[in-house]
């Protein structure tokens, strides 16, 4: 997301989430310093869970110190970390991920809503990539990879809206049967 961005959603009176990827290294380093000073942090909340044979830790630090960021990223509010690690089948894995905001939230917020989203977007492109082979599609020119990503959408969608919980499984029960496809659709 670019700085045009935030200033777009505040001018549509609308609030923001966004992550920081290492690709943006003045915001991403700022980030980073801030967090890293416990002064600056204003809020903190940590989860741990296990189920399936996986333990996660997520800890959520959030900071108002937002002084030293550009002034560009309109209606920013507050910074987000989110750091995670995973233990599975004995292996352990760590990752930090950053977040700006044009919200005043408190880390038990942002772990709910960053959450939300990460399962969303997971669902969705595992789904589009592994079910729909998505990623490895030959068409790349123009409008058609936008085009039938929106038609692989708008399949899962009426998979989900008619209960299907495993499109993989939805699509080799309609796959050959034109009535049973036409009904999903009423």
């Amino acid at each position: 997301m670019s700085k045009k961005t935030t200033a777009i959603i505040i001018e549509s009176k609308n609030d923001y989430l966004i992550g920081v990827k290492k690709n943006q290294s003045i915001l991403y380093h700022a980030i980073e310093s801030i967090i890293g000073d416990r002064n600056k942090q204003s809020s903190w909340y940590m989860t741990i869970e296990k189920n399936r044979g996986r333990s996660e830790l997520r800890s959520i630090i959030v900071s108002n110190s937002i002084e030293t960021i550009s002034k560009d990223w309109v209606g920013l509010q507050q910074i987000i970390s989110v750091h995670r690690m995973v233990k599975e089948k004995g292996k352990v894995s760590a990752e930090t991920a950053y977040f700006i905001s044009s919200r005043n939230g408190n880390a038990f917020l942002y772990e709910q809503g960053v959450r939300s989203h990460w399962e969303i977007e997971n669902s969705l492109h595992w789904v589009k990539d592994v079910t729909l082979k998505e990623d490895a599609s030959k068409i790349k020119r123009g409008n058609a990879p936008q085009n039938l990503s929106t038609l692989r959408n708008i399949g899962i969608n009426i998979f989900r809206k008619n209960n299907y919980k495993c499109i993989a499984q939805a699509i080799r029960l309609v796959a050959n049967d034109i009535n049973k496809l036409g009904q999903l659709l009423l």
